[in-house]
């Protein structure tokens, strides 16, 4: 994936979902789908990506897997941020981060540069000064709202 090999990473990603299908781990079956969203978005194939990645907050939301959601938010942020809905991504980010300082799971280099590139974007779109409160509301978040903003009903 990170050599944009698309076509290869989701093959790989298809039988690794099926052989946690298989074995009955959910929560592999789970990662793997939200690593099948993120293929899906860097293809620029925005309504597939959001949808296995709102299908994925809600199952690591409701098996209360704070890593997964932490993950699969910051991808539901990059997509808002390709759609044009800067706020929302940086709501996302914000709690995120919270979340993430509160696990001691600190966001991957790779995933952080990534996440960087995203975050000069939205700057630029809606000025630092609104970055920084939309990132600070979205601190606050409560995982409920979170997981609403990702999934688009907020």
């Amino acid at each position: 994936m990170l050599r944009g090999e698309y076509d290869q990473a989701r093959t790989f990603l298809q039988k690794n979902i099926e052989d946690h299908e298989k074995t009955g781990d959910r929560m592999g079956y789970f990662w793997g789908r939200a690593r099948l969203g993120d293929v899906a978005l860097r293809e620029g194939k925005m309504e597939e990506a959001r949808q296995i990645l709102v299908d994925v907050i809600e199952n690591f939301h409701a098996d209360q897997n704070y890593n997964g959601l932490a993950f699969a938010l910051d991808k539901v942020a990059n997509l808002y941020i390709v759609t044009d809905k800067p706020k929302v991504a940086a709501h996302l980010i914000g709690w995120s981060d919270a979340n993430r300082m509160k696990l001691g799971d600190p966001r991957p280099r790779i995933e952080q540069a990534g996440l960087d590139r995203g975050i000069a974007l939205i700057r630029a779109k809606i000025g630092a000064n609104a970055y920084e409160a939309a990132y600070n509301t979205g601190r606050d978040l409560t995982l409920d709202d979170a997981v609403a903003f990702a999934s688009g009903v907020k």
